[in-house]
């Protein structure tokens, strides 16, 4: 039996292969490519032996190396990083470095293996998922910051208009495109306005037009910047018009995906899971196989009570650890 660790990096890994006893019996250097860790696969496999694989990091820079072993058929369970940085100052020596990490990797992996996630193989619908919604929360994390941006910009140029508009909605957005300063409000009018936003298929366009108008009517004077100002409020709403778009696209991606997948229906089922949700829940459980129970769910989600108990006091608390984006489903 021998244990082997990886230590993840961009343009190369480390491996390191302890055997029954935690003795080293190879170390070494592994780039990144597929040629070099084939070769570095068939080396461990020629020390003999049933071998387990624990690395540091998943997806990324891990990907190539992931597929490589389940591939082979090897067993792999992932070490996280944060127990393999508390597990250094157990080990001798203060250096940090790629030899000593795997080392630790290796050898957590001999110690606690069943207390390590296993990593199993993802069919490609799940590996999808888990790509798209994870690009899906960065875009809504964009617009937030750009939402913010905008609100700060047109505070700066046209008040009256950010106080008017709700910027979460199309129609808003698209008004700001078209006149984001007071002077070019009124210039503009609000009839024609009105005709302009109708062929962009605005719902209740004229309310829009009107709301638009009068404030601008309300303010008279032009403050500093505003023309800049106005070019980047512009700017702010053309680039959140198109993330919504983009947004719809992986929800229609999504929704297809769903469709094809036949756990999707139950979890759809329960209260509260639409689309995004029921897509995010199975990009990141994967096989529910994996969990003997639900319990193990709740523990693996970090949403069951932890027990704290020191001397006479004893109470309840909520995990800190687990999966952030199961314990923001669930």
């Amino acid at each position: 039996m021998h244990w082997v660790g990886f230590d993840v990096g961009k343009a190369f890994h480390w491996v390191c292969v302890l055997d029954g006893e935690g003795e080293e019996v190879l170390s070494r250097r592994v780039e990144a490519t597929e040629e070099d860790l084939e070769a570095a696969c068939s080396e461990i496999a020629a020390l003999g032996g049933e071998g387990t694989v624990g690395i540091d990091l998943r997806g990324g820079p891990a990907t190539l190396l992931e597929a490589i072993l389940l591939e082979r058929g090897e067993k792999i369970f992932h070490v996280p990083g944060i127990a393999v940085n508390r597990a250094r100052d157990a080990y001798p020596g203060e250096s940090k470095s790629d030899a000593r990490d795997a080392r630790v990797i290796a050898d957590q992996l001999r110690l606690r293996r069943g207390s390590l996630q296993e990593i199993r193989p993802r069919n490609e619908v799940v590996a999808e998922m888990r790509v798209l919604t994870a690009h899906r929360r960065d875009l809504l994390q964009d617009q937030t910051r750009r939402a913010a941006r905008l609100r700060e910009v047109l505070l700066g140029v046209f008040p009256g208009l950010e106080a008017a508009l709700d910027l979460k909605r199309e129609g808003a957005l698209l008004a700001v495109t078209k006149v984001a300063t007071p002077s070019a409000a009124r210039r503009l009018g609000g009839a024609r306005l009105h005709q302009w936003l109708k062929a962009k298929g605005v719902r209740k366009a004229r309310d829009l037009a009107e709301r638009v108008v009068a404030a601008a009517k309300a303010q008279c004077r032009e403050l500093p910047a505003a023309e800049a100002k106005s070019a980047l409020a512009a700017e702010l709403a053309f680039e959140m018009l198109r993330t919504r778009q983009r947004l719809a696209e992986l929800d229609r991606r999504l929704e297809e995906l769903l469709a094809t997948t036949p756990e999707a229906e139950i979890v759809r089922s329960l209260p509260g899971m639409g689309v995004v949700f029921t897509a995010e829940f199975l990009a990141e459980v994967g096989d529910l196989g994996r969990f003997a129970s639900a319990d193990s769910l709740a523990a693996a989600a970090g949403i069951a009570p932890v027990l704290r108990a020191s001397g006479a006091s004893s109470h309840q608390r909520r995990a800190r650890r687990g999966n952030k984006v199961l314990k923001r489903l669930l």
